[in-house]
C-alpha cells in the first residue's frame, strides 16, 4: 500500500507538472493568434491608407507637386494614419508615400513584449489616358487644345458636311444625343472610326443641355476651375489628326483625349466651353496629345 501511494503520489506530481506546461504553452499559442491578427489588421488598414494617400497625391500631380503632397497628407490623415513630408518622394509623374505604425501587444507581455511595428509603402504615377470608358462622340482636331473655345462648327461646309460627330453605333440623330449623354465606350486600341455627317443641331442642343442642367446643384462644377469628373459639365472627347480629306461618312484617326468643360450654348448652333486637364478613369500608357490622365498604383 505505501508502494502504491508513493506512486500516486508522483502521478499528481506529474500531472501538475504537465498542466503548468500545457498552460504555459496554451498562453503562448493564444499570444501568438490573437497579437499576429492584431498586426496582420493594422498593417492592412495602414496599406489601405497609404494606397488612398498615393492615389490622391498623384491626381495633384496635374496642379504641382506641393498640391500633391498636400492631398497626399489630407487623404493619410482622414484615415487616421498622418504622414509627414519626410514620408513622401515625389517626381514629376510619381508619388511615393510610406508610414510604420505602432501596435501595442496584448498576450505577449507576458513574454516582455510590450509592442510591435508595422510599415506599409505605396507609389502611384499619373499619364495619359491611352483608353478612356466614357467617350463623347463629337471629334476636334488635336491641334485645337488647349486654346479652341467652341466644339461644334456653324456650318457642315467647313468640314465637308461634317460637325464632328462621330458615328459609334450611333442609329442617327437619336442616337448620336443619347450618346453624347450617356457616353459610349470604344474597345482599347481603336484608332479608326467613322464620322456622322450633317448638323443634327436640335437633338445634339438637347442633349449637351441635359449634361449642364444635370449638374445646376452641384456648386464645383459651375466653373472650369473647380469641375471634375464627378461633374456632367467636363465631357471626355476624341482628338482626331486631321479632318482634311473627309467628306461625308468618312474614316478618321483618333491620336488621343481631351477633358472638356461645357460653359454654354449658344446660336447659331455653338457649343462654348474650355478645355481643362482632367483625371479620369481608364488605362494609362497615352502617347500622344490630350489632357486626359488617370493614376495607376505601380507598388
Amino acid at each position: 500500500m505505501k508502494k502504491i501511494r508513493s506512486l500516486l503520489k508522483s502521478e499528481r506530481g506529474n500531472v501538475a507538472v504537465m498542466f503548468a506546461i500545457s498552460m504555459t504553452v496554451l498562453l503562448g499559442a493564444t499570444a501568438m493568434v490573437v497579437d499576429i491578427g492584431r498586426l496582420y489588421h493594422e498593417k492592412r488598414i495602414l496599406q489601405n491608407a497609404m494606397d488612398a494617400s498615393a492615389l490622391a497625391g498623384a491626381q495633384g500631380l496635374l496642379t504641382s507637386q506641393a498640391s500633391a503632397s498636400t492631398l497626399a497628407k489630407e487623404y493619410a490623415n482622414k484615415n487616421k494614419f498622418p504622414i509627414g513630408s519626410g514620408d513622401i518622394t515625389i517626381t514629376s509623374k510619381s508619388i511615393k508615400v510610406a508610414k510604420e505604425s505602432t501596435v501595442p501587444m496584448t498576450f505577449a507581455r507576458i513574454f516582455g513584449i510590450q509592442q510591435a511595428s508595422v510599415s506599409a509603402s505605396a507609389k502611384a504615377e499619373v499619364g495619359l489616358l491611352k483608353s478612356v470608358k466614357r467617350i463623347t462622340p463629337i471629334a476636334i482636331e488635336y491641334t485645337a487644345i488647349p486654346h479652341e473655345t467652341e466644339l461644334k462648327c456653324e456650318n457642315t461646309g467647313i468640314n465637308h458636311g461634317n460637325c464632328g460627330y462621330l458615328d459609334i453605333n450611333s442609329n442617327g440623330a437619336s442616337g448620336l444625343a443619347a450618346n453624347i449623354v450617356n457616353g459610349v465606350e470604344l474597345a482599347p486600341g481603336t484608332k479608326f472610326v467613322q464620322t456622322e455627317p450633317g448638323q443634327k443641331w436640335g437633338p445634339v442642343k438637347s442633349a449637351f443641355q441635359t449634361l449642364i442642367n444635370n449638374d445646376a446643384s452641384k456648386p464645383h462644377c459651375q466653373s472650369a476651375a473647380t469641375a471634375d469628373k464627378s461633374c456632367d459639365r467636363i465631357i471626355i472627347i476624341p482628338l482626331i489628326k486631321t479632318w482634311a480629306g473627309v467628306n461625308g461618312k468618312s474614316i478618321v484617326e483618333i491620336v488621343g483625349f481631351a477633358s472638356y468643360w461645357l460653359d454654354r450654348l449658344d446660336e447659331p448652333k455653338r457649343v462654348v466651353g474650355k478645355f481643362k486637364e482632367t483625371v479620369s478613369s481608364g488605362e494609362i500608357g497615352g502617347s500622344g496629345p490630350g489632357n486626359v490622365y488617370g493614376v495607376k498604383l505601380v507598388e
